[in-house]
Parts: C-alpha cells; structure tokens; sequence
C-alpha cells in the first residue's frame, strides 16, 4: 500500500510555513473539494437515517402501548363474560353489557380492516 501523502508540510524551525506544491495544485484542490463534499453528505445522510430511525422507534413505541391497553381491554371483557357465565344467571343487566362487549369487539375488528397496514 502506498504512503499516505501529507496534507502540509510541518513547519521549519524559523516560524515560517512553506506552501506544498501539491497543495497548489488545482486539481488536487479540485479533489479535495469533492471529497470534503461527499464526506458532507454521508455525514448529512447518516443523520437524516438515525432521525428517521428514532420517529419510527417512537412509533413503534406508541403503537406497542396502545396494543397494550387494548389487550387489558379485552381481558376485562373476558373476565366479564366468565364471570357472567360462571354465576349462570341471566339478567337484562347482563345482556346489555354482553351486547356492549360484543359490539365494541366487532366494532373494533372492522376498524383494524380498514387500518393501512
């Protein structure tokens, strides 16, 4: 692998800075130029993906508790209905709360079907 070329040249013991010729070279100006641009632009791209990660994380994150809420939602319906069931009697009471619950879980189910996935 070839040396690495220095940039500048280090300084002399008199305080004065020669100027590299390569450092006036237009073309190497020229890629110099590029490259600072490119490392400006990977720079800019890596950013634009960690922010576009972290609103998605933080979606996710809503999303995950909602599921949840919605998961305890529907274990409380259960425990209901079980409960209605286990006591084995049958009141208007009971069946409008069983229609509720009925209701609410389809009503739910049709809104997921029209949810963009």
């Amino acid at each position: 692998m070839p040396a690495r070329r220095r940039t500048a040249t280090p300084s002399t013991s008199s305080g004065s800075t020669e100027t590299s010729p390569q450092t006036e070279d237009p073309a190497y100006k020229l890629k110099r130029k590029k490259n600072n641009e490119a490392v400006q632009r990977t720079r800019e791209k890596t950013k634009k993906t960690a922010e576009e990660r972290k609103l998605r994380i933080d979606n996710l994150k809503n999303e995950n508790l909602k599921l949840r809420a919605k998961i305890d939602s529907e274990k409380q319906h259960i425990k209901t209905l079980r409960e209605m069931i286990v006591q084995g009697k049958k009141n208007e009471e009971q069946d409008r709360l069983i229609d509720e619950i009925l209701n609410k879980s389809t009503d739910d189910e049709d809104d997921e079907d029209i949810k963009p996935k």
